[in-house]
């Protein structure tokens, strides 16, 4: 299966376990990687026939920038189940999540990565 990736989202997100760390909006980088066959998109050259990039990253940003979560598995949980929401033809999606972690400064990032499939039935 062929794979489309959408690299570095930036977000302003409110996102972390202590009150203090949501307090205000941090920078929040997400990838986005869809999971689809683009043979008939590719032969034709036709945008029509592939997933939307556009809508997809503005569905991810809105999202991801919507009221707060403790944790960065619940936001790259609920980013998705919205990128598979998005478009029936992505069969499953990959999000890494990355932050700059407040309450670990000798730590550059803190990633979370998860795959999720489109269930057969649907």
């Amino acid at each position: 299966m062929d794979r489309i990736w959408l690299y570095g989202i930036e977000c302003r997100c409110r996102v972390g376990v202590p009150d203090s760390e949501r307090k205000k909006p941090q920078r929040i980088l997400i990838d986005v990687g869809m999971e689809l066959d683009v043979s008939k998109a590719a032969a034709r050259d036709d945008f029509r026939l592939t997933a939307d990039y556009w809508a997809v990253e503005k569905s991810v940003r809105e999202s991801a920038e919507a009221g707060e979560r403790r944790l960065v598995e619940t936001l790259a949980q609920k980013l998705a189940q919205v990128v598979l929401a998005k478009d029936k033809r992505i069969g499953a999606v990959t999000i890494v999540v990355r932050k700059k972690p407040a309450a670990m400064p000798k730590t550059r990032e803190v990633a979370v990565e998860l795959t999720r499939r489109r269930s057969p039935a649907a």
